[in-house]
């Protein structure tokens, strides 16, 4: 397959859309990874780390197809918690002539894209969701004895807007552990009737731009979890979802943490988990996300 990407591994951002991907196409974490400059007639999915590497993009723009994956670019500078609301444009200044084409993680984001960073019509762009990881639906299942027990996984995010009020959480007793990768390992355990997290300010930069992984950690991980109806959200977790915040003040948080408590054990909590296995299913790699980097491939050959 004519598909290459600019970096790979097995962890974070480089991993999950460069180096799981080419092991799900391969069965190889390198197969598919950029290694030299001898590349003609490719497709390049260039990461987010490397954007701007104008030596990179002139070196292989005049005999290859290069894709932007947008994933969660920022530039940090940029970034204004105090001015996060509608929709802000927090993105770099993409090298666009460079680009024939990018990979976003929502049908919304790819209307916002085009309107607002690249009008060109004759680039596409593709939509991509984050697939979940194995190590999450392998990890084991541990009882808290606590019903349900309330966690959140996941790195709290630039200027600690990625989920809000994480620390009130953790402080009035009704988040139970959080799980940072640092201090408190992600892959740790599944826990029994275990209820995640994701909470961010409506169309903020994080919720129309990130993508879904809280959403398919949880699937994958067996657990319910309470969350805003971000823009990556929409696209994978149907609209029924009884656990659906209207908002994201702490007042509507507690009292959706008080609904869970009291229907966890009913239909409403089975019907929950029916949602995300669809969420899941529609963030398979092998079935789901495999699929639509071969119609990439489809689209220019």
């Amino acid at each position: 397959m004519k598909i290459l990407f600019s970096r790979g591994g097995t962890t974070a951002s480089v991993g999950m859309r460069g180096g799981w991907i080419s092991y799900a196409l391969s069965g190889c974490f390198n197969k598919h990874i950029l290694k030299n400059n001898n590349v003609y007639d490719h497709i390049i999915v260039v990461l987010k780390q490397d954007y701007n590497n104008l030596n990179l993009l002139s070196t292989f723009k005049k005999s290859n197809k290069l894709i932007l994956d947008v994933i969660d670019l920022l530039d940090v500078d940029k970034y204004d918690k105090n001015n996060n609301k509608v929709q802000p444009n927090f993105f770099p200044n993409i090298p666009k002539s460079y680009y024939d084409g990018y990979i976003v993680n929502n049908n919304k984001m790819k209307h916002w894209w085009r309107s607002n960073i690249d009008g060109d019509t004759s680039k596409p762009i593709f939509v991509i969701p984050h697939h979940w990881e194995n190590r999450f639906k392998d990890l084991p299942c541990v009882d808290y004895k606590k019903y349900p027990y309330f966690y959140y996984l996941g790195y709290e995010g630039h200027e600690k807007q990625n989920c809000l009020h994480v620390e009130s959480m953790l402080r009035d007793g009704l988040v139970l552990e959080h799980r940072n990768g640092t201090t408190n390992p992600y892959y740790k355990d599944k826990p029994l009737h275990g209820v995640q997290f994701n909470v961010r300010f409506f169309e903020s930069w994080e919720y129309c731009f990130k993508p879904a992984t809280k959403i398919s950690v949880a699937a994958a991980m067996d657990s319910l979890i309470i969350t805003t109806y971000d823009w990556s959200v929409e696209d994978i977790l149907d609209n029924d979802y009884p656990y659906i915040l209207k908002d994201s003040s702490y007042e509507t948080l507690k009292n959706m943490v008080e609904y869970v408590k009291n229907t966890h054990n009913t239909e409403i909590a089975t019907k929950a988990k029916e949602c995300l296995q669809i969420a899941m299913n529609r963030t398979c790699l092998y079935n789901s996300i495999v699929p639509k980097y071969k119609n990439i491939v489809s689209y220019f050959y």
